[in-house]
């Protein structure tokens, strides 16, 4: 299915995974015919809904990382609160600012999002990452990562997810019906440590969500998932998959 693009906006967050550069290619593999509301439930960076998201009628956006989904909620409801805190960090940043910002512990969901992007910003090669005690465990980084204007984008993307659910979840918690479109990207099978969240996503977990993703099938939901191409996500999947391209 070939769709033309009319967004140009890009995910606020750089994130390990995203799907930024490949997005065109998972466009042009949407499922043909009518899909009516939008599912994502390991949103991660998002770069697949912020270019789609004019196609659907309504979307659903989830992920079991908290702090993502307090700053996609944030960004959505409070932009301007959030520009204005980025604004303050990046005026008095440095090394020891950074790791003040760092180790400052808030409640306050405007907060954390701009801490949360501050660091993803800031942090070296901009990668989000945790400790297994959920504590983070990004480094400082002397480059700056905030090459764009980062405020115009957060105003880009707050738009776009206006109307939008935002949920802090396990993907199995999603509910879509028959038409609608769900976009699995979990942690790939034998990725490594991806550090998203302090719980890893192992073979039982991916058996899982196979499981979850043939009862989706069986409903009339429309898929497409993205994982590596090893002999056990084959195997898992060779039941189902009718489409299988290799990006």
């Amino acid at each position: 299915m070939s769709v033309a693009v009319a967004n140009k906006s890009k995910p606020f967050l750089h994130w390990i995974g995203s799907k930024r550069r490949i997005v065109n290619k998972l466009i042009e593999h949407l499922p043909q015919g009518p899909h009516y509301n939008y599912y994502e439930p390991f949103l991660g960076g998002g770069a697949l809904f912020f270019q789609v998201r004019h196609l659907f009628k309504q979307c659903f956006l989830s992920d079991i990382n908290l702090d993502l989904i307090t700053s996609c909620n944030a960004v959505k409801n409070n932009p301007n609160e959030v520009n204005r805190l980025l604004g303050l960090y990046h005026k008095h940043h440095s090394k020891d600012y950074y790791y003040k910002v760092k180790n400052k512990y808030s409640n306050n969901p405007n907060e954390i999002t701009a801490k949360f992007i501050y660091l993803n910003k800031y942090s070296f090669r901009g990668i989000y990452r945790v400790y297994k005690n959920g504590q983070s465990a990004q480094t400082f980084s002397g480059e700056c990562y905030i090459k764009l204007h980062i405020a115009s984008r957060i105003n880009q993307c707050s738009n776009l997810l206006h109307g939008v659910s935002i949920y802090a979840t396990d993907f199995s918690f999603i509910e879509p019906q028959q038409n609608d479109f769900v976009y699995f990207d979990p942690p790939y099978h034998k990725s490594g440590e991806r550090f998203y969240t302090r719980l890893p996503f192992d073979e039982k977990d991916q058996i899982r969500l196979r499981d979850f993703v043939y009862e989706l099938h069986n409903k009339g939901v429309k898929i497409m998932i993205s994982n590596n191409n090893t002999a056990f996500i084959r195997d898992l999947y060779k039941d189902l998959i009718s489409n299988r391209n290799l990006i």
